[in-house]
C-alpha cells in the first residue's frame, strides 16, 4: 500500500524553520568560537603566569650569581694563603658593606669548624654550623651552591640560608666561604614591578621545599613547608601550571619554574576565578545574544513571508497556465529570481555551447600531447640503444685484450683482476640500463620453465661473490636443496637474486654480514636478503624501487651503481607474478628485501643446467681448423678478437670495411663470418648480402656483432639470415661454443 504524501505546511512555517535551522548552527559556531577564544585567552594568561615564574627564577638566579661571584673574588684573598684570618675578617667586613643582601660572612674549615664570622669579634666563641647538608655537598662537589633555609645557631635563632663557595689552592680544599642571607633580603626580588595582576602571589621555595620569600603574608608563611601537591608537581617537571589549594585555603592555579643551578622553585599563584571567569562569561554572552537573534529573526521571517508567498503563488499560477496552453503575463514581482529565470536559461544554452568548443580544443591538445609523449619515448629508446652501442664499442677491444693477456699468462697480477672486475661492472651497468628501458616499454619476454630455487641462488651467489669477497663480507645461505619449485626464467630470476646480493654488498660497510634464506609459506615462496649495512631512511622507502633512485651518497661515490638494480628487481619479480617487500629500521640498522614468488607444483623437478658453461678451446682439434672471417671497423677490437680466435685453434682473417670483407671472403673462403652491423658506407646487412651473391652455396654461416642488443635489433638480424646475434663486448666462450656447434652440421650457407 503506497504511503500517503506528507502534509504540506504554509511557506511562513518553512521560513521560520529555515531561519531557525540557519541561526542555530551559527549560534553554536559562535559559542564554539567564543569558547575557543576564551581558551586562547586563558592559555595566554597561563603562559604569562609561567613566564612570570620563569622571570622570578631568573631574577633570583642572577642575585645568587652575583653573590657567588663576590664570594669567589673574596676567596682569592692572599691573606688566606698566609693564614692571616683576622686581616681576612676585616677584608670580609669591607666586602659585606657592598652587599646589602648579605647578613654576615663565614669562613669554615673543611671539618666544619667556624674560623671567621663577621657577626662576632675575631677571637670570640663562634656558633656552630647550622646547615650541614649544603656544607657536605660543597665538600663533595667542590662547586658553589645555594643552601636551604635553616634556623641559625646564634642567640637570635634567625631564619637564613647560605651561599657557599669552596676555597681551593692547587686543587686542595682549604676553606669554605659562606655568605648568610635572610629571607627579608629577597623581598626586593619577589616584589619587583611587573605587569602581573595585583592578585597574583609570587613565592620562592628552596630545594628542601621550604617557603623562603612570599609577597603576601610573608611573616605567616616564610619558613613553612609548601603543600604536598606543590612538592609533588614541582619535583616531577621543570616548569608548568597546575590547580591547587593555597596554604591559606584558597582555590588557585600555580605556575612554577625551577632556577638553575641553585635548584630553587619560583612560583606565581593566582586565584582560579581569574582564569576561569572569561570562559563562562563568553558562553553566557553568546548564549543570550544567540537566543535574542533567534527570536528576532523568526519574527521577521514570519512578517516578510506574506510578500514572498504571494509572488510564488503568482509564479505557480503562470506555470500552470503555460502547461494548459494558455500562457499569461506574470504580474510584477519583487522576486528577482523569477523575473530573470528566462534569461538564465538562455545564458545556460550559450554557456553549454562554449563548453563544447572548449572540450574539443582540450581533446585536440591532449592528442597533441600524447603524440609528443610517444615521440619523446621513441627518442629515448633510440638514445638508449645508441648509448648501449657507443658504450659497448670501446669495451669490446678492452675485454678481448684482457682475455688475450689472461690466455698468454700475462694477467695474473692484482691490477689485472681490478681491471677485469671493473669491466664486468661497466658491462653490467650497460645491460641493466637497457633492461630498464625494455621493461618500461613492456618488451621484456620471459622463457619460463620449472626449476628449483636453489639452482638460481647458486648462480646468483657465484655472480655476486667477487664484490662480496672484495668487501670482505660474511655471507650465509640457508636455502633448501629441494622443495622450492618455481616456474621462472632462470636468467632473469638469477638477475633478481644477484642484484639483491650486489645491492646488500654495496651498501654494507666492509666486513659486514649478509644472509640469504628461503622458505615456503602457504602456496608461495619467500626469498629474503638481509644485511647489517647502511639501512634505508623512511623518506626513501616509498621510492626505492623507482628507476635511478638511490640513497645518500658519499662524495667519492664508493657505493657505485646507477640506481636501477632495485627497479629491475621489482619489475622482473612482478613479471613472474610475485612482489617485493622492504623492511628497514632506519639509517645504520640494515635492511631486508623479501621476494615472494608463487610456488609451482609438478611431479618431476628438472634440474637447471648453466647454459653458459666455460668452453675449452679446440686448439688441437683433429682435422682442419674452422676458417673465421672477422669484419669490424674498430681495428683494435677486430685484431684482438682475431688473435683470441687464433689462440683457440681457428684460422682467422680480418677486414675493416665492406670492400675488404668481399675481397677476403673470395680469397679466404670462410666457414663462418662475424660481421659488425655498424660498418661505414655499407653496413653488415649489405656485406652479408654481397658475400652471398659472390659465393653462392659456399657462403659462410653469418653471425652479427653489434653494440645494439634490443629485441628489435635481434629480430632484424634473424630476419636478415644471421644465425647468431652477439652483443659487444663479446664473450669469447660463447663465440667459440657457437663456432664448434657448426662443425658437425654446417649447411654451407646461412
Amino acid at each position: 500500500m503506497p504511503l500517503a504524501p506528507p502534509q504540506p505546511f504554509p511557506l511562513r512555517w518553512h521560513l521560520v524553520r529555515l531561519v531557525s535551522g540557519t541561526l542555530l548552527p551559527a549560534v553554536a559556531f559562535a559559542a564554539v568560537v567564543a569558547f575557543q577564544l576564551a581558551r586562547v585567552e586563558r592559555g595566554a594568561v597561563e603562559r604569562r603566569a609561567v613566564q612570570s615564574a620563569r622571570a622570578l627564577a631568573e631574577s633570583f638566579e642572577r642575585e645568587m650569581s652575583g653573590s657567588i661571584q663576590a664570594l669567589q673574588a673574596l676567596a682569592e684573598s692572599d691573606r688566606l694563603d698566609r693564614g692571616e684570618l683576622e686581616s681576612f675578617q676585616r677584608e670580609s667586613e669591607r666586602v659585606l658593606r657592598t652587599q646589602p643582601s648579605w647578613r654576615h660572612v663565614l669562613l669554615l674549615s673543611p671539618e666544619g669548624q667556624p674560623l671567621v664570622n663577621t657577626a662576632y669579634a675575631f677571637g670570640t666563641a663562634l656558633p656552630a654550623l647550622a646547615d650541614r647538608e649544603s656544607f657536605a655537598r660543597v665538600l663533595e662537589t667542590r662547586q658553589p651552591l645555594v643552601g636551604s633555609l635553616a634556623v641559625g645557631k646564634g642567640a637570635r635563632k634567625q631564619l637564613a640560608f647560605p651561599v657557599r663557595v669552596p676555597v681551593l689552592r692547587e686543587g686542595v680544599l682549604r676553606y669554605v666561604l659562606t655568605a648568610v642571607i635572610t629571607p627579608q633580603s629577597l623581598a626586593g626580588i619577589v616584589d619587583s614591578p611587573s605587569s602581573d595582576s595585583g592578585e597574583w602571589t609570587r613565592v620562592l621555595v628552596d630545594e628542601a621545599g621550604t617557603v623562603v620569600a612570599r609577597t603576601r603574608q610573608p611573616e605567616r608563611f616564610v619558613g613553612r613547608t609548601a603543600t604536598p601537591p606543590f612538592l609533588e608537581k614541582t619535583r616531577a617537571v621543570f616548569e608548568g601550571l597546575y590547580a591547587d589549594v593555597s596554604m591559606d585555603g584558597e582555590r588557585v592555579y600555580v605556575a612554577f619554574s625551577h632556577s638553575n643551578p641553585s635548584g630553587w622553585t619560583a612560583a606565581v599563584v593566582s586565584p582560579r576565578r581569574l582564569l576561569d571567569a572569561p570562559v563562562w562569561d563568553s558562553m553566557l554572552a553568546v548564549g543570550g545574544l544567540g537566543l535574542v537573534f533567534l527570536l528576532v529573526s523568526a519574527g521577521g521571517a514570519w512578517v516578510f513571508s506574506r510578500r514572498l508567498e504571494r509572488s510564488i503563488s503568482e509564479a505557480s499560477a503562470a506555470a500552470a497556465a503555460l502547461a494548459e496552453g494558455h500562457p499569461h503575463r506574470m504580474a510584477s514581482s519583487s522576486v528577482w529570481e523569477l523575473a530573470r529565470l528566462g534569461e538564465a536559461l538562455e545564458r545556460s544554452r550559450l554557456l553549454l555551447r562554449e563548453r563544447e568548443v572548449e572540450r574539443d580544443a582540450h581533446l585536440a591538445s591532449a592528442e597533441a600531447a600524447r603524440a609528443e609523449a610517444v615521440a619523446a619515448a621513441r627518442a629515448k629508446d633510440e638514445f638508449l640503444a645508441m648509448l648501449g652501442h657507443e658504450l659497448r664499442n670501446p669495451l669490446a677491444p678492452i675485454v678481448s685484450s684482457l682475455e688475450l693477456l689472461r690466455r698468454r699468462g700475462l694477467a695474473r697480477t692484482p691490477e689485472h683482476e681490478v681491471i677485469s672486475r671493473q669491466l664486468r661492472h661497466v658491462v653490467r651497468l650497460v645491460d641493466d640500463l637497457l633492461d630498464v628501458a625494455r621493461i618500461t616499454r613492456g618488451q621484456m619476454s620471459l622463457r619460463r620453465e620449472p626449476l628449483e630455487l636453489v639452482s638460481v641462488v647458486t648462480r646468483a651467489v657465484e655472480a655476486a661473490s667477487p664484490l662480496i669477497e672484495q668487501r670482505r663480507h660474511a655471507l650465509e645461505v640457508h636455502v633448501p636443496s629441494s622443495g622450492l619449485l618455481v616456474l621462472a626464467d632462470a636468467d632473469r630470476l638469477t638477475q633478481v637474486v644477484a642484484n639483491l646480493l650486489t645491492n646488500a654488498a654495496r651498501y654494507t660497510p666492509s666486513g659486514g654480514h649478509i644472509r640469504l634464506r628461503a622458505h615456503g609459506h602457504e602456496g608461495s615462496i619467500a626469498l629474503a636478503v638481509e644485511d647489517d649495512g647502511q639501512g634505508i631512511p623512511p623518506e626513501l622507502r616509498s621510492r626505492i624501487f623507482e628507476p635511478f633512485v638511490q640513497g645518500p651518497r658519499s662524495l667519492d661515490r664508493s657505493e657505485g651503481g646507477l640506481g636501477i638494480g632495485l627497479a629491475l628487481v621489482r619489475s622482473l619479480v612482478e613479471a613472474h607474478g610475485g612482489h617485493v617487500e622492504l623492511h628497514s629500521d632506519g639509517p645504520g640498522r640494515g635492511s631486508t628485501f623479501t621476494v615472494w614468488l608463487p610456488r609451482h607444483v609438478q611431479a618431476e623437478i628438472p634440474v637447471l643446467e648453466d647454459v653458459r658453461k666455460a668452453f675449452v678451446p679446440h686448439a688441437a682439434t683433429p682435422g682442419h681448423a674452422v676458417r673465421v672471417l672477422v669484419v669490424d671497423d674498430n681495428v683494435d677490437a677486430a685484431e684482438a678478437l682475431a688473435e683470441l680466435l687464433g689462440l683457440s685453434g681457428y684460422e682467422v682473417a680480418v677486414a675493416h670495411d665492406w670492400a675488404g670483407a668481399l675481397s677476403r671472403a673470395e680469397d679466404f673462403r670462410p666457414e663462418m663470418a662475424l660481421l659488425d652491423i655498424g660498418l661505414p658506407e655499407v653496413d653488415g646487412y649489405g656485406v652479408a648480402e654481397r658475400i652471398r651473391e659472390r659465393l653462392g652455396p659456399a657462403s659462410p654461416v653469418f653471425a652479427a656483432l653489434t653494440g645494439f642488443g634490443q629485441e628489435t635489433d635481434r629480430a632484424r638480424t634473424a630476419a636478415a639470415g644471421f644465425r647468431r646475434h652477439f652483443v659487444k663486448p663479446i664473450d669469447i666462450d660463447e663465440l667459440t661454443a657457437f663456432i664448434e656447434s657448426l662443425r658437425p652440421a654446417r649447411s654451407g650457407a646461412a
